[in-house]
């Protein structure tokens, strides 16, 4: 290999000799502090992403329908299921119109009621201002002061996939619990299924059926 000719001038010639011993050793050095830099943003992107979905806690109901043995008959997801059983939509419904028209003298009791009434309504729909409205001028805790009153469901049926007809009658006592009258109503409720995210609305309604519309009136 020939050998490398420096220039006459010592200041060139010892240029050339200090980028031939030092400047590989500075690229490099130059080259990991690039990939140093690098390493450190994607860890820190992939902590920022890690932090934000550990902040995003999606619980997603699984139903499980058994028999009367206890066997398992049926699962899946409620999204996987069109619009559950019947029967357990009959049963949330019965239990949501006890729930709506109950009274009784004891708060804490009403307010569960209250709430689970509207774990099944959502704000949008008509149903929840129809609730609304009631609740604003038959407020069950004034209506509690002189009386109470208890829920019997008589009937649930399905119109089609979405409505369902509710019968049920409502029986008023005072205070002292004499029976002063019975009152039957009927109602015809339109209902829709989304799972909820909500750990908290998971408990009061683990299916996710909301009722999108509700219309009653007494019956003679």
């Amino acid at each position: 290999m020939a050998k490398r000719k420096y220039p006459d001038n010592p200041y060139l010639a010892a240029r050339y000799e200090w980028n031939e011993r030092y400047g590989s050793y500075m690229r490099a050095a130059s080259a990991w502090r690039t990939v140093g830099l690098l390493s450190m943003s994607m860890a820190v992107i992939g902590f920022g992403y890690a932090l934000y979905q550990s902040t995003q806690v999606k619980l997603v109901p699984y139903v499980v329908e058994v028999d009367k043995l206890g066997a398992a008959v049926l699962a899946g997801f409620p999204a996987q299921i069109e619009y559950a059983d019947e029967r357990v939509v009959r049963s949330m419904l019965g239990a949501w119109v006890s729930n709506f028209r109950s009274i009784t003298p004891d708060a804490t009791v009403q307010k569960g009621y209250i709430d689970r009434t509207y774990a099944m309504l959502k704000q949008q729909d008509p149903a929840t201002e129809k609730v609304n409205n009631w609740f604003r001028n038959n407020s069950p805790f004034d209506r509690a002061r002189t009386m109470t009153v208890s829920i019997e469901v008589n009937n649930v049926v399905a119109l089609s996939n979405q409505s369902y007809q509710v019968d049920w009658s409502e029986i008023e006592r005072d205070r002292a619990g004499k029976e002063l009258r019975t009152r039957r109503f009927r109602g015809i409720a339109t209902v829709t299924l989304s799972p909820p995210q909500d750990e908290a609305v998971i408990r009061l309604n683990p299916i996710g059926l909301y009722l999108k519309d509700f219309d009653w009136t007494a019956q003679l």
